[in-house]
């Protein structure tokens, strides 16, 4: 039975699956951005983080093929391009004189600053904006799909995740990546759906796939489509 484990690498939070079964050797192996960390019987997290760190150039390499996965911008710069909803946008940065909250378009976010106000704060002003946007959307997928799958999280959260879009724990709490919010409605319902389903079947076996598809037949498509 696979494990969700968390530990911090370079400073930043790092999710990984740990697997614990009949094997001789302990490997590391990535596939659609997951991390997963096999042991054999007797291992232990603290063995899995020693090996986690051991190979962590590899790893940064592999993670680092999946980094166009977070599409928010990265410089915070005016004119720079970044994703939101589905729909390429550009950042713009403009004076005003009063306080102005950040303006939606179709193809772009505008961020009003002031006299005195830093790069830092276009950065913060930009994710208070964005992050709220993703708990918006994120809960009218939840308040969609709970009743229709008889599935309630005892929590949802919210926060930046290295290799995964979404995460449940055993205790029944569900995390969600905010860059979700770069994509269409429908990417953002099947991470809600897939997460959703885990309170039911924490692997991915066929249940589990059969019990995403009644809500999300497409999923195959979603999440290729979340790979690129």
């Amino acid at each position: 039975m696979k494990t969700l484990c968390s530990m911090t690498l370079d400073g930043k939070e790092l999710e990984y699956l740990l697997d614990i079964g009949r094997r001789s050797n302990a490997y590391l192996s990535v596939k659609d951005g997951v991390l997963t960390v096999r042991l054999p019987y007797g291992g232990t997290p603290q063995r899995a983080e020693t090996l986690i760190r051991e190979h962590g150039e590899w790893l940064k390499e592999k993670l680092e093929s999946s980094k166009d996965r977070s599409r928010l911008p990265e410089e915070f710069s005016d004119g720079e391009s970044f994703s939101l909803l589905g729909k390429k946008r550009r950042l713009c940065i403009k004076e005003s004189e009063e306080y102005r909250e950040p303006l939606l378009e179709e193809d772009s976010l505008t961020i009003f600053i002031h006299g005195g106000m830093s790069a830092e704060d276009v950065r913060r002003l930009f994710h208070r904006f964005v992050y709220g946007l993703c708990e918006e959307r994120v809960k009218l997928a939840f308040a969609k799909y709970t009743e229709r799958l008889g599935l309630y999280p005892k929590r949802v959260t919210f926060k930046k995740m290295v290799s995964r879009w979404g995460s449940c724990s055993a205790n029944g709490n569900i995390s969600i990546n905010v860059d979700v919010v770069c994509f269409e409605q429908e990417c953002i319902d099947y991470v809600v759906i897939h997460e959703l389903c885990h309170l039911k079947h924490m692997d991915h076996s066929a249940d589990f796939w059969a019990l995403v598809a009644t809500c999300c037949p497409e999923y195959k498509r979603l999440r290729e489509r979340m790979k690129h």
